[in-house]
């Protein structure tokens, strides 16, 4: 019986193509005009939303490439990319998301996946996981 070696990368790029044409589904009926929708008080906007879920596949490169991601970083307000607007600003920033993410674990050695890698809110941890656990996460 043969076996085949599966590296972890693609067994998460895989999954990663699985959830792409869904997430592009849902990205291409958010209502254009009305980012600041929330349905309850406590809830995250709609346009925040929409810009989180078109941009998680970039997540991908930071998790594989960095040791750790601090989301509030005490020296300053980090990275904050543009916002999209429209239905077509949010797929496009989906699909470059994507195919950063693709090139990021096409190139993922299975020994860089098990090495930890840390999420930290104002220099503190929050979470440390092996990426491959985290990338899977992610997802």
């Amino acid at each position: 019986m043969k076996t085949t070696d599966t590296r972890m990368a693609d067994a998460i790029l895989d999954q990663l193509e699985r959830e792409a044409p869904r997430t592009r589904r849902v990205l291409e009926q958010v209502p254009e005009g009305r980012d600041d929708w929330k349905p309850h008080q406590k809830s995250m906007a709609l346009g925040q939303l929409a810009n989180l879920v078109a941009s998680m596949p970039s997540w991908i490169p930071l998790v594989v490439d960095q040791d750790e991601l601090d989301l509030n970083p005490p020296a300053g307000a980090g990275h904050r990319p543009k916002p999209a607007h429209t239905r077509l600003e949010l797929v496009e920033a989906h699909e470059k998301a994507l195919e950063q993410a693709r090139d990021t674990l096409r190139r993922a050695p299975d020994d860089r996946l098990m090495k930890p890698w840390k999420l930290l809110v104002s220099g503190k941890v929050v979470s440390e996981d092996v990426r491959h656990n985290v990338l899977q996460d992610t997802l």
